[in-house]
């Protein structure tokens, strides 16, 4: 199951934005765990999620961290997903995953982004332009907390994509709709959602999120698609801690 944790990862992980964006002004300090791969009869793990307040660079952001439950199970140490969210504007500051000897980092500089892969003895370095992208991956949460969901909303904005197949399709631009508000039966009962969809203009993926109505506007389904993987994954507990972030 390592390698659909690896990808749906991402997924928990997606008009032009305006240059300032909305802080998750709704956003508590939380642990979600996931079950991964749900349409997956024999293939299903579970992943945890953390949003914690932290500071990077002298700014307080939300660190969002994906790892195994068990972070020691098969011999694997130091295994994870994370990703820094300004807290302030809402855009993305690093992400970095480390997993089976496979390293990649994002730092973001505002107007650029640089990107280090690390695989067996390779190694890679690239820089892409990119202005104000919003956060992907991990960072979807913090995301989905910081717009202005409704009935009907539309927006559209740059993301990079961390596993797009060439530099060429790096930066894509992604289309979100929300439709809603239904109810939907989920492991945490019977909920009040609004279904959001985010599509590349590429078509390289597609997500849909269901995301709770009452803050914080945390998703408890998500189905990631990308080529001939397709898995869906479902909230089995949220633990939030009800005091506003420090």
């Amino acid at each position: 199951m390592r390698h659909v944790w690896f990808l749906v990862s991402v997924a928990l992980g997606c008009a032009v934005a305006p240059r300032a964006t909305m802080p998750a002004s709704g956003l508590r300090a939380a642990t979600l765990i996931w079950m991964v791969g749900v349409n997956q009869k024999d293939n299903n793990s579970v992943l945890v999620e953390s949003i914690l307040p932290a500071t990077f660079q002298g700014k307080r952001v939300w660190r969002i961290v994906h790892r195994d439950l068990d972070p020691t199970e098969g011999g694997l140490h130091n295994s994870y997903d994370m990703y820094d969210v300004d807290r302030a504007t809402g855009e993305p500051m690093r992400s970095i995953m480390e997993r089976d000897g496979f390293h990649l980092a994002l730092t973001f500089h505002g107007d650029r982004v640089t990107i280090e892969k690390d695989e067996g003895s390779d190694h890679l370095r690239t820089e892409v332009p990119v202005a104000h992208p919003r956060p992907e991956g991990p960072g979807e949460e913090v995301l989905l907390s910081s717009l202005p969901l409704a009935p009907g909303y539309r927006t559209a904005f740059p993301i990079v994509d961390r596993w797009a197949k060439d530099e060429a399709n790096r930066v894509v631009q992604i289309d979100v709709a929300a439709t809603g508000p239904t109810q939907i039966q989920t492991r945490l009962g019977q909920l009040e959602v609004l279904e959001v969809a985010l599509t590349p203009r590429n078509g390289a993926f597609k997500i849909r999120e269901w995301v709770r109505m009452q803050e914080p506007r945390f998703s408890v389904k998500t189905e990631y698609t990308r080529g001939d993987l397709h898995v869906v994954s479902e909230i089995v507990q949220i633990l939030i801690d009800e005091r506003p972030a420090l």
